[in-house]
């Protein structure tokens, strides 16, 4: 390939040079372009970690116990290679996306299913985008009740005031509504930062508060049961935790240089899964199959669990609001509302959250719904539709190339190719496509194993009344077990302070 050129590419989109709105001269294909008011390829790092670490880094250390530790370790490493490599393959659609469509280079407010569009047309797009939209809104819906719930913890340790969270639900998204109505990611960067600062100290104290019950727990930790079922769900709750995939192609279409997101990929990755491996590792040894649902309540230094409680929230906040915006944009371009904050932008996003805080309060299990969206909406968006994409932007890509070469096609005329199954073949490298077959295989098996499973879960689990029902029988306070521990121990009752009175295994009547 010759030497890339750079263009500065101002907001309202124009270019030194005049290009077709449809196509590209092939002497452009190898051309980056830099948009004058974007963020750096470090912050977009930030951005990054600040979407993917946290609600799922809480729930890792159970889910490594139930694959087994030397498999869970294995299940974790294989799904930071393959959704980092799919990651990256997100980058080189997007940017392969604005040399050769320039319309992309302006502000776009859904880039995810208008690569499904240039890549597999228009029955592709209109499947993504709706993929898109339960996927963001599920995950909003698991963060508002995650945060509510720590709000609830928090006042019941430190002030004794025993309050039905869901009335957290509501308060929360009363204090995220009027930053949900920010344009783009790039608009809150800051949020960003606390968030990702935030969830990296919570893991910093993790690994601190597990290290500091080891030597009273480790002795009388028991492992959990491995059986197939567990097995499967944990890779639902794993892939997660690396799930952060539909908010990518936004977070790089607001890069100054959206062709460096290689580097945010592999720098936020590699910082991910070492804290990733650290957290799950550490509280796996330290606390066995005590832990319910998350590791924190079964931390005993209250001042660190309570610490992590707040950092976490303090992750979840703005990130709720990350997660919100390409679900918003691509609401606000299924409706035609412009692409200015008025009165349709706030009314519309009104709308949105109130839909997620009214799902929320309706459905208080969602630690199901966590499995099942992590093996369905989030495999199929971070495991295997960007692999496709770019198996078929790529030879679409060649097959014009070739056309040109041979005159078959004419400089200038609309970049409209399309490659089928046949052309992915003859124009793929074997090796990697070999390496993306693998990789295609891993999140397919284990999206359907795992999303049977929950499924199979979620069907016989007890239903739980809304929390709008429960207000009308019990009103708005209730006897909660925020703050007390999940003690460790074959019985659940080993605590470093000696009597068993602050264990939740007391509330059970064991």
């Amino acid at each position: 390939m010759g030497t890339k050129k750079v263009y500065t590419v101002n907001s309202d989109g124009k270019l030194p040079q005049k290009h077709s709105e449809t196509s590209m001269a092939s002497s452009d294909s190898s051309s980056t372009y830099h948009n004058s008011h974007g963020i750096s390829w470090a912050m977009a790092a930030v951005f990054i970690v600040g979407d993917m670490m946290g609600a799922g880094m809480i729930s890792l250390p159970l889910s490594l116990g139930r694959a087994g530790l030397i498999a869970g370790v294995v299940l974790i490493l294989l799904a930071s290679l393959f959704s980092g490599y799919t990651g990256i393959q997100l980058g080189e659609n997007w940017e392969m996306m604005q040399i050769r469509w320039p319309k992309y280079r302006t502000h776009c407010r859904r880039p995810y299913p208008e690569m499904a569009y240039r890549a597999l047309g228009n029955w592709a797009r209109q499947a993504v985008a709706v993929c898109l939209v339960v996927s963001q809104f599920l995950i909003a819906c698991v963060l508002l009740l995650i945060s509510a719930e720590n709000f609830t913890n928090l006042l019941n340790t430190f002030f004794g005031l025993h309050l039905d969270f869901c009335i957290f639900i509501v308060a929360i998204a009363l204090v995220l509504w009027p930053f949900s109505m920010l344009q783009s990611p790039m608009d809150f960067w800051q949020l960003a930062v606390i968030s990702a600062l935030s969830s990296t100290v919570a893991a910093g104290l993790i690994v601190f508060g597990a290290s500091w019950d080891m030597p009273t727990c480790a002795p009388h930790r028991q492992m959990p049961a491995l059986t197939a079922k567990q097995f499967t769900l944990s890779y639902g709750t794993i892939v997660f935790a690396f799930g952060g995939h539909g908010a990518f192609p936004t977070i790089q279409h607001d890069m100054a240089m959206p062709g460096q997101f290689n580097k945010s990929v592999i720098s936020s990755y590699i910082l991910i899964t070492l804290v990733y491996l650290a957290v799950s590792i550490t509280g796996l040894m330290a606390y066995g199959d005590s832990m319910v649902d998350t590791v924190i309540p079964s931390i005993q230094l209250t001042w660190v669990a309570q610490t992590i409680n707040v950092l976490i929230t303090a992750h979840i906040l703005p990130t709720i609001i990350i997660v919100l915006s390409p679900l918003s944009q691509q609401v606000e371009e299924w409706i035609r509302i412009p692409n200015q904050f008025g009165a349709r932008r706030f009314l519309v996003r009104t709308i949105v959250l109130f839909l997620v805080c009214f799902t929320a309060l309706s459905v208080l299990k969602l630690g199901l719904f966590l499995d099942l969206v992590g093996a369905t909406t989030i495999t199929l968006m971070t495991m295997l539709l960007p692999s496709i994409f770019w198996l078929f932007m790529q030879a679409s890509h060649k097959k014009r190339e070739d056309g040109l070469k041979a005159g078959t096609i004419l400089p200038n005329t609309p970049d409209v190719e399309t490659a089928s199954l046949a052309d992915v073949w003859y124009y793929t490298p074997k090796l990697l496509l070999a390496f993306n077959l693998i990789s295609l295989t891993f999140g397919l098996v284990g999206g359907l194993t795992s999303a049977w499973s929950a499924i199979e879960a979620l069907i016989f689990s007890e239903q739980v009344a809304p929390c709008y029902v429960n207000w009308f029988r019990h009103g708005f306070t209730a006897e909660v077990a925020g703050g007390s521990v999940n003690c460790c121990g074959v019985f659940k009752n080993i605590t470093h302070y000696g009597g068993i009175e602050q264990c939740s295994i007391l509330s059970s009547g064991h």
